[in-house]
């Protein structure tokens, strides 16, 4: 009986056995084959016991290398957090995660990811009593730049929708002044003419309101760019926001090309700071920049002109000089030329007024 009892014995082991390995062999494909990187560590020395493939993909590093590293070689600027908050975790509730953690790779460059681990229970032998503390945990990484990435380009996307929201609001001033200013006209004079000036205003908030909507489905500032001319564009804009009696001196021109409408924008705020700032006598004068790596157009008027220790602030949002200005002006135009490619400076004219410079532009 005794026999048969230890015959019987030995078969359970052996079925063990072969169970055993059967799942051990499973998690071995699961740790070798898995897409994210795994990493065994030992929580006393911090050291990592083991790798997976996708672990040395991740991070540009042998086997061998990774092995004889901590992990605060590759999390430096995160491993006080890593130790307080993610392995302290596991430690003391069997599993941590963190969706907010950089990695450094071996070329130095920065990997976000989101880390997840449990710890390990003890191996069978002497370690392996029922209130024995874990001494490894298995660490997942998981390379989240693709999120990262479209999470910041809806963030951009929210902010630029924003930011038009902005100079629509601000710039849909302009043509209802003028509405404002020829309906009153009509009244006193009866002149029939004022209502074609009103008209034409407001197409221009028609056009205007359009735009913003397409902006809201497209989420870009600049669309297409056709060729323009320097000279016609800022007599078309100087026409239209009727800028008289200020004086407007077409000193050159060239051709260029830019989105049509957001150049219109960008010459209306230009031209309405200098009456703004200058008076309602000012002379503007346009023409282009001369110079071989001088490839763009100024804008400068004879008015006060801007103290040079302003000049930094001036296109920044809401920066405004006058009791009841907006701030949006400036900080329209720099925006719509950095939406370009473009780059834009101020200085002082050759009159002491205001000087602007548009430059990078291609013809």
């Amino acid at each position: 009986m005794s026999n048969e009892s230890t015959d019987e014995g030995d078969i359970e082991t052996g079925e063990t056995h072969e169970i055993r390995s059967s799942v051990e062999e499973r998690y071995r494909k699961v740790f070798e084959h898995n897409n994210d990187a795994i990493m065994i560590v030992n929580f006393e020395t911090e050291s990592f016991v083991d790798v997976n493939p996708r672990a040395c993909e991740l991070l540009g590093y042998s086997r061998e290398e990774l092995l004889s590293m901590e992990p605060e070689d590759i999390h430096p600027d995160d491993i006080a957090r890593v130790r307080e908050e993610f392995i302290s975790q596991v430690k003391t509730e069997g599993t941590g995660f963190t969706d907010d953690l950089t990695c450094l790779t071996k070329d130095g460059d920065e990997v976000p990811t989101e880390i997840s681990g449990a710890a390990l229970e003890p191996a069978d032998g002497a370690d392996a009593a029922a209130d024995a503390e874990p001494k490894q945990m298995v660490a997942m990484l998981r390379d989240v730049s693709d999120r990262v990435r479209n999470r910041r380009q809806l963030e951009e996307k929210v902010e630029r929708l924003d930011r038009f929201a902005g100079i629509v609001s601000h710039d849909l001033q302009n043509p209802l002044s003028i509405i404002q200013g020829h309906a009153e006209l009509a009244r006193q004079t009866g002149d029939v003419k004022h209502f074609d000036a009103i008209e034409d205003a407001a197409d221009r908030m028609e056009e205007m309101l359009s735009e913003l909507l397409q902006l809201t489905r497209e989420g870009d500032l600049v669309h297409e760019r056709t060729e323009v001319d320097l000279a016609a564009i800022a007599e078309t804009v100087w026409t239209d926001c009727d800028m008289a009696p200020a004086t407007l001196e077409i000193e050159s021109s060239t051709t260029f090309q830019a989105d049509r409408d957001r150049l219109y924008e960008l010459f209306v705020n230009f031209f309405e700071n200098a009456r703004d700032h200058g008076g309602s006598s000012v002379t503007v004068r346009v023409g282009v920049l001369e110079g071989p790596e001088q490839n763009g157009f100024y804008v400068e008027d004879d008015g006060a002109g801007i103290p040079a220790e302003d000049r930094d602030d001036i296109f920044e949002w809401g920066h405004t000089t006058t009791g009841d200005g907006t701030g949006f002006g400036l900080a329209i135009v720099a925006e719509i030329a950095e939406a370009h490619g473009w780059e834009i400076g101020v200085g002082e004219s050759a009159n002491g007024g205001t000087r602007f410079e548009v430059t990078g532009i291609d013809s």
